[in-house]
């Protein structure tokens, strides 16, 4: 992520390389690679200049880490609490493009949010209008930087979704030397975001986390966890909507041999089930699980809920803007589904423990 070489074009067709190469359906989605490996590469130069700063950069806060699967509820938690202007968080613009994030977000994310308006774009996972000044994630971030630690290489060849998450979520039979560069990478990342917010205090979202709580706090020791949860077979199935939806617009590789439900059903039981492993490690007063669809319902109480238990700064500073934010939200619905009998069956199995850790209705 610091380095001048390789080239990002490069290290983008050696990746593709290894990686099996551009399916024809994944033609359409090289336009957005080129121009951010070609492209933007003089901005890119100008960046390394600060590397210098990056590496000295210490953060005066631990960040406060929202964990939960996938379509738990986790980006609606984050934007809402991103209102609050006293924490900082990473932006659409850095997770795209967090190679020129210090040096061009302040210049080019006022002009890329003008296009969307003017073309009415939507986010097509979130459904809602496109910003880049929307929250993003940072282990996406990782692997746009085009760093073949990212977790998230899974969304662009599909057929290497678990090797990833077995490798760099949940850091199964690596070398420590990998898990070092790994480290060192994740620290040179969360350091740029850190400056990019003037040293705020960070509020991150990104799922693989849930499955980290060691990891983090032998990096952050006194960071603070906010865990969502909805019931699994909601998750379940509005996961299988995600995967389609990614397979589309993200796939570079091919999608027809990658069986979506097992990938699903797989990471899902596998971050729970280091999530409770591990969240008895974090000391009291830093953790706090929130039932989604409580959340939904009682919002501000949730909200007032979280800043007590955490010890954040004083919640009436923000609790007007709060309220307006919820105010120009739709309504949440609760998502139905339909499962074929033995994808049913197949799911029950698979999810029981945690529809019953949480006390959640079975199928």
């Amino acid at each position: 992520m610091n380095r001048l070489f390789p080239l990002p074009i490069y290290t983008f067709i050696k990746t593709a390389y290894q990686n099996g190469g551009i399916s024809f359906k994944g033609l359409k989605n090289l336009p957005g690679w080129l121009l951010k490996t070609v492209l933007f590469e003089p901005l890119r130069w100008i960046e390394l200049g600060y590397n210098k700063k990056i590496e000295q950069h210490r953060l005066a806060e631990d960040p406060i880490f929202i964990l939960g699967f996938y379509r738990s509820g986790t980006s609606f938690m984050h934007q809402f609490l991103t209102q609050d202007d006293r924490l900082g968080y990473h932006t659409n613009f850095q997770m795209i493009l967090p190679e020129i994030m210090l040096g061009s977000e302040r210049i080019l994310s006022p002009f890329f949010d003008l296009f969307c308006r003017l073309f009415n774009l939507q986010d097509p996972v979130h459904r809602i209008q496109m910003s880049f000044r929307y929250p993003g994630e940072e282990d996406a971030a990782m692997t746009t930087a085009l760093n073949p630690r990212g977790a998230q290489w899974g969304y662009f060849y599909p057929d290497i979704m678990l090797q990833q998450f077995n490798k760099y979520v949940l850091f199964n039979n690596i070398p420590d030397t990998e898990l070092e560069a790994w480290k060192r990478d994740f620290l040179f990342l969360i350091k740029k975001i850190s400056l990019a917010n003037n040293g705020k205090q960070l509020i991150l979202k990104s799922p693989p986390n849930t499955a980290r709580i060691k990891l983090l706090l032998a990096m952050f020791p006194k960071a603070k966890f906010i865990f969502i949860h909805r019931n699994p077979y909601d998750v379940y199935a509005s996961n299988k909507k995600f995967w389609k939806v990614t397979n589309r617009i993200y796939a570079l590789g091919t999608t027809k041999t990658v069986d979506n439900n097992a990938i699903i059903l797989e990471t899902y039981t596998k971050i729970m089930e280091r999530y409770l492993q591990e969240k008895d490690l974090i000391p009291k007063g830093q953790l706090i699980e929130i039932p989604y669809q409580e959340l939904i319902q009682h919002p501000i109480e949730k909200m007032q809920e979280i800043y007590q238990t955490l010890q954040l700064e004083d919640f009436g500073y923000i609790e007007d803007q709060m309220k307006s934010y919820i105010m120009g939200q739709k309504s949440y619905v609760r998502l139905k589904h339909e499962l074929p009998v033995q994808e049913k069956e197949t799911v029950k199995q698979a999810l029981a423990p945690f529809i019953q850790q949480w006390d959640y209705p079975s199928l």
